[in-house]
């Protein structure tokens, strides 16, 4: 998982090919404030364990994470993840979710703090159908371009993450 603010593209680049979801959300800060919150999901087909979240209250800069595709798949049906990132249905019912009711529950914990966001299941669930559409389950490891990656650090021209 990683945490930073996001890279604005400007009118010349164009999107990486993958998947993304923008919807409405909630984060719960403190444990006592509820915020609305427009989430934007990214997933690329060069990155396929990878799935980037950027929170916008529309009052502070956006914020994005980066976490694992599987922990909001599985989310969606029990909880999961131990470390800084978990997920776990609400309500708890899986059958309220697959009816397209209910939502994603998603903590996030850093040194400074513990938020939950909170995602429209359904969205969720058509974005995930939609990556493994590009990439499939089981099959991430095949995306990965180790020989090319290794050959550009070798030349000093290898790919470099922000």
């Amino acid at each position: 998982m990683s945490h930073h603010s996001p890279h604005r593209p400007g009118p010349a680049s164009s999107p990486r090919p993958g998947a993304s979801c923008r919807c409405e959300g909630t984060v719960l800060l403190d444990g006592s404030v509820t915020v609305p919150v427009t989430l934007s999901f990214h997933y690329a087909a060069d990155e396929p364990y990878a799935v980037r979240m950027v929170v916008d209250s529309g009052v502070t800069p956006p914020v994005e994470w980066v976490f694992a595709r599987d922990l909001l798949a599985e989310g969606l049906s029990r909880p999961a993840g131990l470390g800084d990132v978990q997920t776990w249905p609400a309500p708890r019912r899986p059958q309220r979710l697959r009816a397209g009711r209910g939502a994603l529950c998603i903590r996030i914990s850093s040194p400074t703090g513990t938020t939950i966001v909170s995602a429209p299941a359904t969205a969720l669930r058509r974005f995930l159908d939609r990556t493994y559409g590009s990439v499939a389950a089981g099959t991430e490891s095949g995306m990965l371009r180790l020989d090319e990656s290794l050959a550009g650090l070798m030349r000093g021209t290898g790919r470099r993450t922000e």
